[in-house]
């Protein structure tokens, strides 16, 4: 699972942008990204992300084609799953992005992605939350 987009707090949804990857780095459905040096790159554990990658595309030697992504509002809430369980006593609580920047952590020291449900089953918890700064 990967991060999904399930409502938002605003009326409007976001429109669509279009950036280049960085070369040789390939994008996931779901997957949360940043931009560095004007180029889109999986996002770190605990930084925020500034975007949701809205398709799947392999990695190119030079990039060349651009990405489709939904840029990340602190009003947008997204589910996805966790790496280790979340339990209920989480909710409220930041917890970081696993490595894969599909899926989150346990983890709330640093954390990036606040929880506003969680089904807290043990090892991965179905997740809804909020981007955070």
């Amino acid at each position: 699972m990967a991060f999904k987009r399930v409502g938002s707090l605003k009326t409007s949804q976001s429109p669509i942008e279009y950036f280049l990857l960085t070369d040789n780095e390939a994008a996931t459905l779901g997957e949360a990204l940043v931009q560095t040096s004007g180029r889109l790159t999986k996002c770190g554990a605990t930084a925020t992300p500034e975007f949701i990658a809205l398709k799947t595309q392999a990695a190119e030697a030079t990039a060349v084609t651009p990405l489709p992504v939904e840029r990340v509002s602190e009003d947008t809430e997204y589910s996805t799953q966790s790496m280790a369980t979340v339990a209920t006593t989480l909710v409220g609580n930041k917890v970081t992005l696993h490595t894969d920047g599909l899926l989150v952590t346990g983890t709330t020291s640093s954390g990036v992605f606040e929880i506003s449900r969680t089904d807290g089953a043990t090892t991965t918890s179905n997740v809804r939350g909020y981007f955070r700064r």
